[in-house]
């Protein structure tokens, strides 16, 4: 009797915590929309945003935007699934991209918490960590989450990415069999096409992370389902047509390179080494710190498979990049969720039943939680800022293309703004070359002759 007295009220006292985290958790991700949302809103059209609205602004009809995507797939790049989201975002108000671009960043944290495994329901702890990662070791956080071409490119194509995964991954827990698989491999084969369509290394990492499940699934049971077959169809389906774009040759031609031969792949691998090094150091410290733990509180290799599988897919998906003469930094951006899920996977295996690992990983994120609340008031104030100034450079020169003045003069950004979540001063104006792409592209947008750009303290309105 006592015995069922004390398991009633330790369940009672389960469920009771569980609905307390359900509350957290939930109010987390209210929190972490607000935040995105509030940097998206104060990020002003950048460079390629109105060059690509130029040309969109062209289309009449649906049907016209599949034309323009067609025609760059045909002379440019085979992204055109990034591309065509982007077309549909530029075509419509900043404000519907501003809230569908803030869905998309909470949904790609919530599958990347989903393929952690081992946590506890609704768990606050590795759910910030992930947003705690995200905000802090994000590749160009200001070009691939903020920036709508960038963001379009890289978050919505993780975003799409670990969907796929995370859909994959439910599917293998559920094992859905007979009728039952149809709906799973319909929704696996057009998820699929996506997630192979979007980003070259990082889709690349994903078609090799889908095989290592699937056979492991086939080396266990002996056997295969139809929605396996048809998911890693369509995501190889969707890869091919991204990489034999007909653009992407032509976009070659346009890529210098110091070497040729071997050094060429001894440069680039060197390239992707520095790059792991510069982009990613503490979350591989961080992975390893925590892998040393598990390994030293004697758990089996078991525990650690998770961690393992997503720190190998995260060392692929860079390394993909040695087949690309140049890769740009946000190109690593995908290749760092994959290793933000192993790093938060890591943590979450040590054990805390000791006192002090438990302090140590409380107090941790406490205090990293409180740096990044100041570093993001700090970057929201220079953002809005930038927005500002942004703003009345776009105001000034409707007003003076209208008085007839078509060779304008704008002031630069003021320096003392510059904060890693603003790629502001990286794409603005040249001061001293007014055929720069960028000031052509302004010009072309706003339909003048030319923009030019000098330091705020010696502009005057004309």
């Amino acid at each position: 009797m006592k015995e069922r007295i004390a398991e009633r009220k330790l369940f009672n006292i389960n469920m009771a915590e569980e609905k307390h985290r359900k509350i957290i958790f939930f109010s987390l991700i209210a929190i972490s929309f607000f935040a995105i949302l509030i940097y998206n809103v104060f990020t002003p059209a950048m460079t390629d945003d109105l060059i690509y609205k130029k040309t969109v602004q062209e289309a009449n009809s649906f049907l016209d935007l599949i034309r323009q995507e067609q025609t760059q797939y045909m002379t440019w790049t085979g992204r055109s699934v990034n591309h065509m989201i982007l077309r549909c975002f530029l075509s419509g108000s900043k404000w519907i991209f501003n809230i569908c671009n803030s869905i998309a960043f909470i949904l790609m944290t919530l599958f990347m918490y989903y393929n952690v495994e081992g946590k506890k329901k609704y768990d606050v702890f590795a759910y910030l960590l992930i947003q705690l990662f995200i905000w802090n070791f994000a590749v160009s956080f200001e070009q691939t989450v903020l920036w709508e071409t960038g963001a379009c490119n890289y978050l919505w194509g993780s975003m799409i990415i670990m969907g796929y995964l995370s859909l994959l991954r439910y599917c293998l827990k559920e094992d859905f069999s007979g009728s039952a698989q149809i709906a799973p491999a319909v929704g696996l084969f057009l998820l699929g096409i996506m997630a192979g369509w979007c980003n070259e290394n990082t889709s690349g990492g994903c078609i090799l992370l889908a095989c290592i499940w699937v056979g492991g699934y086939l080396w266990q049971h002996k056997r295969i389902r139809v929605w396996m077959a048809t998911g890693l169809a369509g995501v190889v389906t969707g890869f091919l047509f991204m990489i034999l774009a007909p653009g992407n040759a032509n976009r070659m031609q346009f890529m210098e390179e110091e070497h040729d031969g071997l050094l060429a792949l001894v440069s680039r691998w060197l390239k992707c080494c520095l790059a792991i090094r510069n982009h990613f150091f503490i979350l591989i410290a961080i992975a390893i710190v925590a892998f040393v733990i598990v390994r030293l509180q004697r758990n089996g290799w078991k525990k650690s498979k998770n961690m393992l599988l997503f720190f190998f897919i995260f060392i692929a998906t860079c390394f993909a990049l040695v087949l690309t003469s140049e890769p740009v930094a946000r190109a690593y951006f995908g290749a760092g969720i994959f290793l933000m899920v192993s790093c938060v996977q890591g943590i979450i295996d040590v054990a805390d039943k000791d006192m002090y690992i438990k302090a140590l990983k409380i107090s941790s994120a406490a205090v990293f939680t409180l740096f990044f609340i100041f570093t993001y008031m700090e970057s929201g104030a220079h953002l809005m800022r930038i927005y500002r100034e942004v703003n009345e450079r776009f105001s000034y020169i409707e007003e003076q293309k209208a008085a007839g003045n078509l060779d304008i003069t704008v002031p630069l950004l003021r320096p003392g703004f510059e904060n890693k979540y603003s790629d502001a001063y990286n794409s603005d104006l040249s001061a001293e070359d007014s055929g720069y792409w960028v000031n052509v592209g302004y010009a072309s947008y706003f339909e003048v002759n030319s923009i030019s750009a000098v330091p705020r303290e010696e502009w005057t309105e004309q």
